[in-house]
C-alpha cells in the first residue's frame, strides 16, 4: 500500500499488502481544495491543512523535460484526481509514452520509494516506429 505518511511526507508500501493493486493517497487543501501529492503545504493558497485522500490509481503518462540522468527511468503521472506524481513504470520500453494509461501496481516492487504504474493497454510496436 502506498500512502502519504503524515509527518515524514514519504510514499511507502506495506510489505504485509500483497495485492495486485496498490493503494496511492494524495492531499486535498481543505481551503482552496487543490489536490497535490507529499507537500506540507498547498501549492495554491499555502495552507498547511491537507487532508489526505486515496486516490483511484488510474492516470495517464505525462511529458518529460529536462531529465536528469539520476531520474531517466520517472515518468510524470497525471492521476484523475488531478495531482501529478512522478512514476516508475512497467511495461515494454516501445510502450512507454506520454498519453498511455497506466494503474498503480504492488506487484512490482518499489525502488526509491516511487510508486510504480502497469500499463492499462497494451501499445504495438508497428504503429509507434
Amino acid at each position: 500500500m502506498f500512502h502519504t505518511g503524515l509527518r515524514s511526507g514519504t510514499a511507502v508500501q506495506a510489505a504485509e499488502e500483497a495485492g495486485p493493486d496498490a493503494e496511492l493517497y494524495f492531499q486535498r487543501c481543505r481551503w482552496c481544495h487543490t489536490t497535490t501529492f507529499q507537500r506540507l503545504l498547498c501549492p495554491t493558497c499555502g495552507s498547511t491543512d491537507l487532508n489526505p485522500e486515496l486516490s483511484e490509481g488510474e492516470g495517464v503518462i505525462s511529458v518529460r523535460r529536462g531529465v536528469a540522468a539520476a531520474d531517466a527511468d520517472l515518468w510524470p503521472v497525471y492521476m484523475t484526481e488531478g495531482f501529478v506524481v512522478r512514476c516508475r513504470v512497467d511495461g515494454p520500453l516501445h510502450a512507454v509514452r506520454p498519453g498511455v494509461r497506466v494503474k498503480v501496481s504492488s506487484g512490482v516492487g518499489v525502488t526509491g520509494r516511487r510508486p510504480v504504474v502497469r500499463l492499462c493497454e497494451e501499445v504495438p510496436l508497428d504503429g509507434w516506429f
